[in-house]
């Protein structure tokens, strides 16, 4: 797999996924080893934060980018057009896009430690929406939660691609009225 590919393996999205669960450990292990004291009470709502954050960007770069913005945009059709071929976007590309939205201008700023809890929180939505929508193409055993996610994105799929961005959540689909 080259780290730039948009095709990745059929069979499981976890290989690709772990460069973002690392880059996850690795900043909870730094956070750990440098923290100041009275830190941690700030960066758990940081993380849920950059977690809810994901959420809207994913929502925002689903919707305006890879339905309008070339080659995002024929990129995102061809997965329209085979949604069970195995397609993302690539890895290296989303982990630069975080560092760069986030990471950086938080460090900019001058606090690591809002930088580093966004950042975290962002990195694991991130993980979170690669591997619900890998979920979302396998055919298996659904339920609950994942049920309600797999019917809101087949229907983006099969019946309204102008609808029903979000993967993880239907909460900007509501608010911005593409449920």
């Amino acid at each position: 797999m080259k780290l730039l590919d948009l095709v990745h393996a059929r069979t499981t999205v976890f290989p690709q996924a772990l460069p973002l669960a690392a880059a996850v450990a690795a900043g909870m292990t730094l956070l750990a080893a440098t923290r100041p004291h009275g830190t941690w009470l700030l960066l758990l709502p940081c993380g849920l934060g950059g977690l809810a954050l994901w959420t809207l960007l994913e929502y925002l770069l689903h919707r305006f980018v890879l339905h309008r913005v070339e080659p995002f945009r024929r990129w995102h059709l061809e997965h329209h057009r085979t949604p069970d071929q195995p397609m993302r976007t690539p890895i290296l590309f989303s982990m630069m896009l975080l560092a760069g939205l986030a990471a950086v201008p938080l460090l900019v700023i001058g606090d690591q430690w809002l930088a580093t809890g966004i950042t975290l929180g962002l990195i694991a939505g991130h993980m979170a929406q690669e591997v619900t929508h890998h979920t979302l193409h396998r055919p298996g055993t659904r339920g609950g939660w994942i049920e309600a996610r797999f019917r809101q994105h087949d229907r983006h799929h099969h019946q309204r691609p102008d609808r029903a961005y979000g993967t993880l959540t239907a909460i900007w689909d509501r608010l911005l009225g593409t449920l």
